[in-house]
């Protein structure tokens, strides 16, 4: 027969099995969850079961006899240890609850561009493939890539820096989710390249609509960090199955039809198979540029820079050729875009500052000082190893006062000018000069000359080719020149094709001119000939 003390006991024990038996309940749900990334914690569910049944074991024992100081001891540990289990079981329930937060916070990580939270190329990828095998048997034509590149968007980060050009791809992903209906898929693939999977089982006349819908999200400006930004788009279009039924070909397909909208700056352009031509010319001239960038297979011809005031030579720009094989003899417009976007625009800019570091070393021992100019990149001023590298040039040609002068865009000055100026600071201080290349086609206006740590500005072609026919033309060029002038600058124009534009620029006092009126760009041998019979090109101002 049970005593009252035998029921305390067993009521307190009973205690300790419901303290057990709800942690086990709650940290059941846990594991379970949690059990295909944590499975190691079911060792704490059995520990659980193991010791109800203990508690089990020692209520049979209780019951059949009076209890000594032995079993309350006993009872305390097991109570005790109930509610330790419990806090345990807590402890390991946050502490799942936070691994698992982190391991669905890195599975979307995994899949999603951090900056615009789209889909990133591994998930479209990866989607448009499953896509793929659930439509082979039934309608596979209703699924069609898009693959969009922004136009002008490298221009505006450049100029902008990358913090806007951040918030600016933010703004660009809102406005093609809004273009696109909630059945289609938007992803970040890189860059400024986006993609878009659509479902096209309404038919295929949606296809041109939301292609529209895309392009018009894209056509009104966007406010930037108080500038307005244009940003237009380039949209290639491949369908499964007709241009491919792998995600690899349909998405390359596609890659090929934008290169060809942007090149054609037609907006949206379907893939055909003539495409593919293209792909392939693309591929060999860029391992041809590469190859003749380590093989010397590039040539650099000089443009004479006039003085306009003494008639004579005063200085030369670097302007890389390319004696193509199949092309013939290519202006770097032709490849510099392409070595830009394929990451070889560094080993260009290298590979030009050697060869006209080592002309400048060969003219100085012939006792020629003829200043000489070569254009560097915004990617150039932003590589630490930049400033190094032409130090050890110069040091190791022992160019004391190196008569040596970087071309730079507005926009390499612009993006990150803090960084830049140093740079731009650091070089000047070994002797280089800077001039600011194309001024007006970048972002700046006329008040920024003050701004920029140069020597020289260079009014861009686009500008003068035309100063003779437009008035607005005519007024920026004069008051760019008054401007500088004010600011001690000297100022250079290019792009002079008559006499009447180079009339008009000696009579504005400016400074320099260049352009194929006054000479073309020079082999060095040719070049060497005309300082050497000191040529005049022109009839000084004041002159009789």
């Amino acid at each position: 027969m049970l005593t009252t003390l035998n029921a305390v006991v067993i009521a307190v024990v009973f205690v300790g099995i419901i303290v057990l038996s709800v942690s086990l309940y709650q940290g059941h749900n846990t594991y379970r969850r949690a059990s295909e990334h944590f499975q190691a914690w079911w060792i704490l569910l059995v520990l659980h079961g193991l010791f109800i049944v203990g508690y089990l074991a020692f209520v049979i024992s209780i019951v059949q006899k009076k209890p000594d100081a032995s079993d309350f001891i006993v009872v305390g540990l097991l109570v005790g240890g109930s509610y330790f289990v419990w806090i345990v079981n807590k402890l390991g329930q946050s502490v799942i609850t936070e691994l698992t937060r982190v391991a669905a916070l890195e599975r979307h990580r995994a899949i999603h561009d951090d900056l615009t939270n789209l889909p990133n190329r591994a998930f479209f990828t990866q989607y448009l493939d499953q896509q793929i095998r659930r439509h082979k048997v039934s309608q596979p034509q209703q699924l069609a890539v898009l693959m969009m590149d922004m136009d002008r968007f490298k221009m505006i980060n450049d100029t902008m820096g990358h913090y806007y050009g951040d918030i600016l791809l933010q703004e660009i992903a809102l406005r093609l989710h809004r273009a696109i209906r909630k059945t289609d898929m938007l992803a970040r693939l890189g860059g400024d390249e986006f993609g878009v999977l659509l479902d096209l089982s309404e038919g295929p006349r949606h296809l041109e609509k939301i292609c529209q819908h895309i392009v018009e999200a894209l056509e009104q400006p966007f406010a930037v960090g108080g500038r307005a930004a244009d940003v237009g788009i380039s949209i290639g279009v491949a369908w499964c199955p007709d241009h491919g039924i792998s995600s690899t070909k349909l998405m390359k397909h596609a890659k090929s039809a934008m290169y060809e909208a942007k090149k054609t700056t037609i907006d949206t352009v379907v893939y055909h198979q003539g495409l593919d031509s293209h792909d392939l010319d693309r591929l060999h001239i860029l391992n041809e540029l590469c190859d003749a960038i380590d093989h010397d297979g590039l040539v650099v011809h000089f443009q004479p820079q006039v003085d306009l005031k003494k008639g004579i030579i005063c200085s030369a720009e670097a302007l890389i050729r390319w004696p193509h094989p199949r092309f013939g003899l290519l202006s770097p417009d032709e490849f510099i875009p392409m070595a830009e976007q394929n990451g070889l625009i560094n080993r260009l800019s290298y590979w030009v500052l050697d060869i006209v570091m080592d002309q400048l070393k060969r003219w100085q021992k012939s006792g020629i000082h003829l200043p000489l100019s070569t254009n560097i990149s915004a990617t150039d001023l932003q590589d630490n190893k930049f400033v190094d590298y032409v130090m050890e040039g110069l040091s190791a040609r022992s160019l004391q006062k190196p008569k040596l002068t970087l071309e730079i865009t507005e926009s390499a000055v612009i993006s990150r000018h803090v960084e830049v100026q140093n740079v731009i600071k650091r070089l000047q201080k070994l002797g280089l000069k800077f001039a600011i290349d194309d001024f007006g086609t970048g972002y700046s206006s006329l008040q920024y000359i003050k701004k920029l740590p140069v020597e020289e500005i260079k009014i861009d072609k686009s500008f003068v080719l035309n100063m003779t026919k437009d008035n607005n033309d005519a007024m920026i060029i004069r008051s760019t020149i008054d401007l500088a002038h004010k600011l001690g600058r000297k100022v250079t124009a290019e792009g002079v094709e008559s006499s009447e534009v180079l009339q008009l620029l000696s009579s504005w006092s400016c400074d320099r001119a260049q352009g194929f009126y006054l000479a073309q760009p020079l082999p060095i041998e040719d070049l060497n000939q005309a300082l050497h019979e000191n040529r005049s090109f022109i009839t000084p101002v004041g002159a009789k």
